[in-house]
């Protein structure tokens, strides 16, 4: 736990290893539409709003300004007191508190909506916060979730071929460097929670133990504590590499398009499933 919070509090850009969030261009492209259907439809469900995994508190800050009554909780300090400065000039500012969501207790019947915004894959012990999270919503609540649930090993072994093979902003040298990470990026749920079990965490990932501890399984946790009122899934494969491809700048937005087309007719092909999922359930009675 010590060491996820020390990664997470120390996250920041990195120009040779660039991803969709540091960019807004491509956040627009492949995140853009996702992360504003989340906002309205955690809107709709206020005015109490919690947010597990709030980082640097962006999400939180957005609904608050809506006069919602949001809190926010993370397991980095660093980050929490990130997001508590950015708050400091709020008539209505997030409640921002640090806590482990693997074993931290939550008010019960507290929140009209609980919203879970690319936290619950680095989540442990899924079970716990989901039996939290069905306890602190009042009646009717809702739970609302985007996530990454996964590519496969299929998926991420082309992923990383590409990856190698193509120009990006890394140099293929220290590309070739990075072979011996190749078995973390590949492995499954399944293995990466046996890896923790043994204390093997240092061969997934070299900074975070909990780096897609949890996947497909947070579709079946969900269901088997919520009513499903909506589900689906975007992204399936092209999002991974768009970011780290190097194109002419003269083309690099029409290409950043095209991976997002690509990955949208993947998913109309219903021959597989999007890595990322939107879910909004409603607390069973």
């Amino acid at each position: 736990i010590s060491r996820e919070a020390q990664h997470w509090g120390s996250v920041k850009p990195n120009p040779h290893n660039p991803q969709l969030w540091d960019d807004e261009d491509l956040f627009e492209v492949f995140l853009g539409q996702e992360y504003r259907r989340l906002i309205e439809r955690v809107a709709a469900c206020g005015p109490k709003i919690l947010e597990i995994g709030c980082g640097e508190g962006n999400l939180a800050l957005t609904l608050a300004k809506r006069n919602l009554n949001v809190s926010g909780i993370d397991l980095s300090e660093l980050r929490v007191q990130r997001a508590r400065s950015k708050s400091l000039t709020m008539k209505n500012p997030p409640a921002f508190q640090v806590g482990d969501l693997n074993t931290m207790t939550l008010p019960s019947s507290a929140y009209n909506c609980v919203v879970a915004n690319g936290s619950l894959h680095h989540i442990l012990r899924l079970e716990h916060i989901l039996d939290e999270t069905q306890r602190t919503l009042e009646r009717d609540g809702r739970l609302i979730v985007f996530d990454f649930i996964g590519m496969g090993k299929i998926r991420k072994l082309m992923a990383a071929t590409l990856y190698a093979l193509l120009p990006t902003y890394k140099p293929y040298r220290e590309k070739f460097e990075l072979r011996h990470r190749l078995h973390g990026f590949l492995a499954s749920e399944h293995e990466r929670r046996e890896a923790v079990e043994h204390g093997r965490t240092s061969s997934l990932h070299p900074h975070s133990p909990f780096e897609e501890i949890s996947q497909r399984s947070i579709v079946q946790k969900i269901r088997e504590r919520f009513e499903i009122l909506e589900y689906h899934t975007v992204l399936p494969f092209w999002y991974y590499l768009a970011p780290k491809l190097l194109f002419p700048p003269a083309i690099r937005r029409n290409a950043v398009r095209m991976f997002r087309w690509l990955d949208d007719a993947l998913v109309a092909t219903r021959l597989t499933s999007g890595a990322y999922c939107f879910i909004e359930a409603k607390k069973r009675v």
